[in-house]
């Protein structure tokens, strides 16, 4: 049976398929005159793939939890008839795509380990904490989804005027506070500043929770030109499944970056106590550390648009702009800031 690249979403596949296929028509889709290949070639991924599911009464259908993470096919009609043809070619207990599966046990207590890691950085040893352990569930391997920031990307900052009439804010006062003067945030201890910035000039609206008729001062952020790029880990990219004979770590590695990214997107209420930033100061810690990277990218949850970058270490960063903006327009129903140049 032929499949064609347009029975997937994952680029990695549809790349391979383009390159190594031929022209033909798709008994999956299909589609006529496409680039196509056997089923079959592909056998040791899905024999890969399926390995890291399991049947269970309270699990998902076998298609549904692949695409609920991966968006793996490009509709789950293409899904059901290429898993229940493949399923039948390789060794595993599964028996269609509408069986219902969850991951394996070894993959759950992976990424399950991080609620237990901020149970104990919380409430019970907040230093040197299960560094063992988090080496021998490879986590050190799982922070290479990076992207490189080069000195034309540019980043905001934001700071809402305590006086109606400012000027702007000098650039120098877009940076971090002082050591002395950092109150703890959700990437950075109390202490050790990190800069936050958005990638985009209306997030830091949002980030600093603009009222209605508030002037704020917005700093443009670029990397000094002397460091040419530097790595960033970026927790909002969508990570290719298509990776034969890296599948599991693949899987595992996505998993857990989703939950430290819901954990560092959640927006911290006024009552919160900083204990619950204790987790994620960690996680960026070891980050900072394990993997060299100078900074990390996560979605904004205030934005949905937006995207937000903590940088470990901000001499590497330069505000080259500020302007002052008001807030002329508040849409709370829609969680919508709108502003106009003063």
């Amino acid at each position: 049976m032929y499949t064609c690249d347009n029975c997937f979403s994952d680029k990695e596949l549809k790349a391979y398929i383009q390159s190594s296929g031929v022209r033909g028509d798709c008994d999956i889709c299909n589609s006529s005159n496409v680039y196509r290949i056997d089923l079959i070639e592909l056998l040791d991924f899905f024999q890969e793939l399926i390995d890291n599911f399991r049947r269970t009464e309270n699990g998902q259908l076998l298609k549904s939890k692949i695409q609920e993470s991966w968006s793996f096919f490009s509709s789950h009609d293409n899904a059901s008839k290429i898993l229940n043809f493949v399923i039948k070619k390789v060794n595993t207990e599964i028996e269609s795509a509408t069986d219902l599966v969850d991951y394996t046990e070894d993959i759950i207590a992976n990424y399950s380990y991080w609620d237990t890691l901020k149970d104990k950085v919380k409430w019970k040893r907040r230093f040197l904490s299960d560094l063992e352990i988090i080496q021998e569930l490879g986590w050190d391997g799982f922070f290479n989804t990076q992207f490189e920031l080069s000195p034309e990307d540019k980043l905001y900052r934001a700071r809402v005027h305590h006086q109606s009439g400012m000027s702007a804010y000098a650039p120098e006062n877009m940076l971090c506070p002082e050591p002395s003067k950092a109150s703890g945030g959700r990437a950075n201890p109390s202490g050790i500043p990190f800069l936050y910035l958005s990638d985009k000039e209306d997030t830091v609206l949002y980030e600093v929770r603009a009222s209605y008729l508030d002037e704020i001062s917005i700093g443009e952020f670029h990397l000094k030109e002397e460091l040419d790029k530097v790595k960033i880990v970026d927790f909002t990219e969508d990570t290719v499944l298509f990776q034969p004979g890296r599948i599991t770590n693949t899987i595992k590695s996505r998993l857990l970056r989703e939950k430290i990214s819901r954990d560092l997107s959640k927006p911290m209420r006024r009552y919160d106590s900083e204990i619950e930033y204790i987790p994620t100061q960690f996680i960026c810690e070891y980050i900072k550390v394990y993997t060299g990277a100078n900074g990390i990218r996560f979605s904004s949850s205030l934005d949905p648009e937006g995207n937000n970058l903590v940088i470990f270490d901000q001499s590497i960063m330069q505000c080259s702009n500020v302007i002052v903006k008001k807030v002329n327009y508040l849409d709370l129903s829609a969680i919508e800031i709108k502003i106009a140049s003063r």
